[in-house]
């Protein structure tokens, strides 16, 4: 079997099983840690690690974890368009009364009453 800084090659839990432990949320998370891998000390045994060290970052064994499990990483979310901010900031209340505000004011603006004539006198 191969070896990793003299552990086995093989982790006790596979990524799998950690991914859908992640999905479990609250009392059932808690639950199934206990049930399933017998606690938190548990994983971190099965997982080659230390509840107080973390751990070793040795580069060969930080690259096999990066290989076996991936990089922990969240891919950002992609960022908003420019319209799309726009079209947010229009929904605003406050916005939207300024806004017919403003229109009625350049409404008034064009607006000439019309000019009294005088007839006779």
């Amino acid at each position: 079997m191969a070896t990793i800084d003299g552990r086995p090659a093989q982790y006790g839990i596979t990524l799998r099983q950690l991914r859908e432990l992640m999905e479990s949320r609250g009392v059932e998370g808690v639950e199934r840690i206990q049930r399933e891998y017998g606690g938190t000390l548990e994983i971190t045994k099965k997982l080659y690690s230390s509840p107080t060290n973390g751990l070793s970052g040795n580069a060969s064994d930080m690259e096999h974890r990066r290989q076996t499990f991936g990089s922990n990483v969240i891919p950002p979310k992609p960022p908003k368009t420019f319209l799309t901010l726009v079209w947010e900031a229009l929904q605003d209340v406050t916005l939207i009364i300024l806004q017919v505000a403003a229109v009625v004011s350049l409404g008034l603006s064009f607006y000439k009453p019309p000019e009294e004539t005088i007839v006779g006198g």
